[in-house]
């Protein structure tokens, strides 16, 4: 029998949010079994709790964000990607902004702080879906595709193509969940260069730099570029190189960006608030996507009978 988990003992973190800027305060907190993994605003008053569903899902544009009575939380899938792998089903998780902080970009702290140590078994059966037939979904607006298949037991492959020469075709592979930690927790988020301007242009990544996401650039920079970035992004301008990973020191594995991909890819699965026996491959998946098909998992698979066992 495989039963729900919650967290023993509080977690507390704090940080930046990655599109906002805003500084939030985050507690994690255990919660009886059937709750679920919901948000609440402490902000606000009253406070309302958001339920990290995928029907709650209002905007993927460069990250997942849920709102419910109009109280938003957004940047929700590092966090919820790590409690999914760690197997936490029941969590309460209270923050006194609307952005999740982005840390180092990765889910590292995250697992660490639960890790094992700080793991609570509850007396009820865990929700588990097992993949009996072939599953295909496919995104025609993105071109991403979905394929669950019959496996013994949860494992992803993720498959990206960029129109990059740095990055092209990547693959990560996840055969176990228990690998999570030491294959998936560190891969931090990435962007393009060219993407940086129009993102803080439009109001996006005014809480990122180049420690907390991987940026790639496929042309030399100019020395008016490099003083952008610097004073953008608080970054010593002698440590930006001209050309390739302009912060090569925070890269941790050659196909990190698939891997990070990867790492969203059960982030935003998690808002199914239910476990899979199978093996997921999503190819050139992204938020909006991942979304539309755990919503679709939902639609048409989670209302059937539900195994207990894994």
């Amino acid at each position: 029998m495989n039963n729900q988990k919650t967290i023993i003992k509080l977690i507390h973190f704090s940080g930046t949010g990655l599109h906002t800027g805003l500084m939030a305060n985050v507690t994690l907190k255990p919660a009886p079994a059937n709750f679920g993994i919901q948000f609440c605003r402490t902000d606000l008053d009253p406070t309302l709790f958001v339920p990290a569903r995928s029907e709650n899902v209002y905007n993927t544009n460069r990250s997942t964000s849920i709102k419910k009575y109009d109280v938003e939380i957004i940047t929700i899938e590092h966090l919820l990607s790590a409690l999914y792998a760690l197997g936490i089903d029941n969590c309460l998780i209270e923050i006194d902004n609307k952005e999740i902080p982005i840390l180092d970009g990765s889910t590292k702290f995250y697992v660490d702080a639960i890790w094992n140590q700080n793991v609570l078994e509850l007396n009820q059966p865990k929700k588990i879906i097992i993949i009996k037939d072939v599953i295909e979904w496919k995104d025609e607006s993105t071109g991403a595709e979905y394929i669950f298949l019959p496996n013994e037991h949860f494992s992803v492959t993720c498959l990206i193509d960029f129109p990059s020469k740095m990055i092209k075709h990547q693959y990560a592979v996840l055969n176990d969940i228990q690998e999570y930690k030491n294959e998936i927790a560190s891969a931090k988020t990435f962007c393009f260069l060219h993407e940086i301007e129009y993102l803080y242009n439009n109001g996006l990544i005014k809480g990122g730099n180049l420690n907390n996401a991987l940026v790639f650039s496929e042309t030399a920079l100019s020395k008016e570029k490099i003083k952008w970035l610097s004073t953008t992004f608080h970054q010593s301008a002698n440590s930006i190189p001209e050309m390739g990973i302009l912060n090569p020191l925070n890269q941790t594995y050659d196909n990190e960006a698939a891997r990070h991909k990867l790492l969203d890819v059960i982030g935003d699965l998690a808002l199914t608030q239910t476990y899979f026996q199978g093996k997921l491959i999503a190819y050139k998946p992204g938020h909006t996507s991942n979304c539309k098909f755990a919503q679709f998992l939902v639609e048409n698979y989670l209302k059937v009978e539900v195994e207990h066992s894994f």
